[in-house]
Parts: structure tokens; C-alpha cells; sequence
């Protein structure tokens, strides 16, 4: 008879790729995960990715060692191994990629916790357009909700009553997230933090982030500018449950210098930037229903906005049964009339789960409402991807 132990011993990889979970110690444990993709993308009307493939592999090593009763201490990494190949017009392009993806160590103790590393930081109550996306890039039609993280140290504290409170540093950030629009000056710290209260049937929370932003607009010859500038946002969300789900989500993000995009055409000022999400979900025989609103508005002054734009976005989801699921989600740009499909069905094998999603963008500069990522880049145009995923 062969032991579980001696199989391990013989075929040491085996037990690697199945999954690892260690008790180092008695107050301590050591879990090594991971997650691979593979996906293949059709997508005729894209003028680069005709016909994309690619595998991702996210190994996942978690440490946590318990100090008392009181207190832990953990340490979490992961990176970002991809490779893919792209033809379009008789033409191929490989690339490859192997980047930190988490990285971070936190220190718990009771009520409260400090988490220090590349990291994701997500709050808000809004599912599908969502203005509070400050510190990620989820985009609500990737099922796998990947995202890149930000380099930042995070202290939480939650109070008896259910509130909780949030206080953050980044560094060493500058690329856009969620709906920015002008990068981070790198080596500027960015400061900020969050208030969540309880009410009845609900909840309501306040959230402030204060950064550097930076305005170039060097390369255009006839008004070439570069402006760092301080930038403050204020944020405010509620969630309640009334027998549906209601909530809403707005921010404003002002920047101390005026900024000006194509001052010499079309000037639209982005100093003053309102952004006001409200979404309603209900489940009827099944089928759970989601519907936002997104308002927009971006000016010179705060009371005459130079652009205003209203976005719908509406999803269906349905659990066909214990292992399959199908889903739908549409949005509406109303002000540009841009509109986006975006239809999956997946199934649950054994130790693996497959995909088939078909899609519509719109194939003018109308940029998509939902936050996009390098990640998941869904193509203009008709697209359909097939996917398979598998955690161990």
C-alpha cells in the first residue's frame, strides 16, 4: 500500500502544483496557489489583434504566523507570467511578461490591521461604473477580476458599531487608475483615507485622496504644456437594501491649477471633475438585474461644465444551474451613442472552468465607460473569446 506521504515524496511537483499548505508551526502556515489562464481571442474588426492567444500563470505564496490570540503577522506574493501572440494583416506579434503582481506583509492586531506592499485597494458600492475606483482598474466584464495593485501602506481600524476607518500612503505610483485622467507624479507621496458608518438597512461611508497629478502635453507643437499640480478628491457612497439593493457613488476632483485639454480646438477643462453613479439590483425567478447611471461632468468652473455625459449600464445574471452560469451586460453612452455588448456563459468542470464570451464595442474613439486594464483588453469591435481557467 502506497501512503499519501510516500506519494509526496516520490512526486514532490505533483503535491507543488496541486497546491501547497504547510503548518511550518503550530501558529504558522505556508499556502502556495496558483491560477492559470489561456485564452483565445477573434475579434475581425481590430486593426492589431485579429486573432489573439495567450496563457497567464499567477503563482500565489501566502505566509502567516500567528504571535497570540491577539495577533498575526502574514506575508503575501504573486507575479504576473504571461505570454501571448497577436496576428492581424499577415502579421505576428509575441510578447511575453513577467512582472510582480503582489507583494505585501500586514500586521494585525485585534480590530485593526496594517498592510504595507504592492497591493489592491478597492471600496465603493457601485458595481459596474463606478466613480470610486481610485486605486484599481477592475473592469466588471472580466470574470476573473484582475487588476494591477498600487505600491501603498494601508491601516484599517473596525470599531464595534460595524464602521470602520481607512487610512492610506502610496509611492511610487503614476500610471491612471480607475476613471483618471492625468497620471501621478511618481516620486510625490499621495495621502488619503475613508470613513464607513453604518445606518439603518445600510451603510454610508465618506473617502478623501489627496496626489500630485501631472498634465503633459508636450507633444503637442502648437501649445505644449507640462503641469504638475496638487489634486484633491472627495468622495461619498451609500448602500442600503429596501427590499431591492439602492445605492449611489459620486466624487469630485478638483485640481489646484487650472488644466485645459486641446486649448486651441475644442477646450474642454478638466480643474473641476464630477462624477455621480446611482444603480438599483433585483433578482426576479433567478435572474439578479443591475442598473446604473453614470453623470459626468468636466469643467473649467464648477458651475458651467464643458462636457456632460450620461452612461447607462444594465447586467443579467443567471445560474443555469450548480455548474453553469450565462450573463449579459449592456451599456449605453448616450451622449457620444456608443454601445457595448458583452454576453458569457461558463461552466464548472471538475478542476477547471471554461468560457465563451462574445462581445461589441464601438470601433470609434468612444471610449468604453467600464475601467479597461492591460489585463483584459477587450478589442473594438465584435469579439469572441474562448477561456479556460484553473486554480490549484
Amino acid at each position: 500500500m502506497v501512503s499519501v506521504n510516500n506519494v509526496m515524496m516520490r512526486y514532490p511537483l505533483i503535491y507543488i502544483l496541486l497546491g501547497l499548505s504547510i503548518n511550518v508551526t503550530a501558529q504558522s502556515t505556508l499556502d502556495f496557489n496558483g491560477l492559470f489562464q489561456g485564452f483565445t481571442t477573434y475579434s475581425p474588426e481590430s486593426d492589431q489583434q485579429q486573432l489573439w492567444t495567450g496563457v497567464r500563470y499567477i503563482p500565489e505564496l501566502k505566509y502567516e504566523f500567528e504571535i497570540d490570540s491577539l495577533q498575526s503577522i502574514s506575508a503575501y506574493v504573486s507575479a504576473n507570467i504571461y505570454g501571448s501572440v497577436q496576428y492581424a494583416g499577415g502579421n505576428s506579434i509575441w510578447e511575453g511578461t513577467v512582472a510582480p503582481y503582489r507583494a505585501w506583509v500586514r500586521y494585525a492586531y485585534e480590530n485593526s490591521e496594517v498592510r504595507i506592499g504592492l497591493q489592491k485597494i478597492d471600496f465603493g458600492s457601485s458595481t459596474l461604473l463606478r466613480p470610486l475606483q481610485w486605486f484599481n482598474q477592475i473592469d466588471p466584464r472580466d470574470p476573473l477580476g484582475l487588476t494591477n495593485g498600487v505600491y501603498a501602506a494601508l491601516g484599517k481600524y473596525y470599531f464595534k458599531n460595524n464602521a470602520n476607518i481607512w487610512f492610506w500612503a502610496l509611492y511610487g505610483n503614476e500610471e491612471t487608475r480607475g476613471y483618471d485622467i492625468l497620471q501621478t507624479v511618481r516620486n510625490h507621496p499621495e495621502l488619503g483615507g475613508r470613513l464607513q458608518l453604518p445606518t439603518p438597512k445600510g451603510e454610508i461611508a465618506f473617502s478623501y485622496h489627496h496626489r500630485t497629478a501631472v498634465f503633459d502635453n508636450r507633444w503637442n507643437i502648437n501649445d505644449p504644456l507640462f503641469i504638475e499640480t496638487p489634486e484633491n478628491k472627495y468622495g461619498v457612497d451609500g448602500k442600503w437594501d429596501i427590499g431591492i439593493g439602492i445605492w449611489f457613488e459620486g466624487t469630485y476632483t478638483k485640481t489646484k491649477d487650472p488644466i485645459v485639454l486641446n486649448a486651441n480646438s475644442d477646450p474642454l477643462g478638466l480643474t473641476h471633475q464630477a462624477l455621480l453613479d446611482v444603480g438599483i439590483d433585483y433578482t426576479i425567478k433567478g435572474v439578479n438585474i443591475v442598473f446604473e447611471h453614470l453623470f459626468t461632468r468636466y469643467g473649467e468652473e464648477i458651475n458651467q461644465p464643458q462636457y456632460k455625459g450620461n452612461t447607462s449600464a444594465i447586467s443579467f445574471n443567471y445560474p443555469v444551474s450548480f455548474f453553469d452560469n450565462i450573463s449579459l451586460m449592456v451599456y449605453q453612452d448616450w451622449t457620444n451613442d456608443g454601445t457595448g455588448v458583452y454576453a458569457t456563459y461558463n461552466h464548472d468542470f471538475d478542476i477547471w472552468t471554461g468560457y465563451i464570451m462574445a462581445y461589441y464595442n464601438p470601433t470609434t474613439q468612444i471610449s468604453t465607460p467600464y475601467v479597461n486594464n492591460d489585463l483584459n483588453q477587450f478589442t473594438p469591435g465584435f469579439g469572441l473569446r474562448l477561456m479556460a481557467t484553473l486554480n490549484h
